[in-house]
């Protein structure tokens, strides 16, 4: 789940406590419009200085530094290929499930942050600007 697709629940969750602070509907509502266009900046500035790094990386000298991302990627296409579909026609699902459970779980958190991150900042450039609009 995206950082955007949080925002309503963080929004949310402030609700209560803007109401507390600040009674009058009117001034919430701005204060809620304000902090809300705040966070997607700051989404936007993210995506931006990832995609910056992604950029650095694909221009970058050392071959690994280059492919680093679309290897993760192939990876991740054949690991879901076995595990969907190879494992199960042979028969190893079982199998397959069992290794999967012994890998660590700071291995998979590195994993998901990592391939989310990468997603995430290719996503930015598209979906911020049309929610802002025009920088003027």
């Amino acid at each position: 789940m995206g950082f955007l697709a949080l925002l309503p629940a963080l929004l949310g969750a402030l609700g209560p406590i803007l109401q507390k602070v600040l009674p009058d509907e009117g001034q919430r509502l701005q204060v809620q419009l304000e902090l809300q266009k705040a966070l997607i900046e700051q989404q936007d500035d993210l995506g931006r200085a990832m995609a910056e790094v992604m950029k650095a990386d694909a221009g970058s000298e050392s071959p690994l530094a280059r492919n680093a991302r679309p290897i993760t990627v192939l990876w991740a296409l054949a690991m879901i290929t076995w595990v969907g579909v190879v494992a199960p026609m042979l028969g190893l699902q079982v199998e397959v499930v069992v290794a999967l459970k012994g890998v660590p779980a700071e291995l998979w958190s590195l994993l998901t942050v990592g391939i989310g991150a990468y997603m995430l900042a290719r996503s930015v450039d598209k979906i911020v600007p049309q929610v802002l609009g025009p920088k003027g």
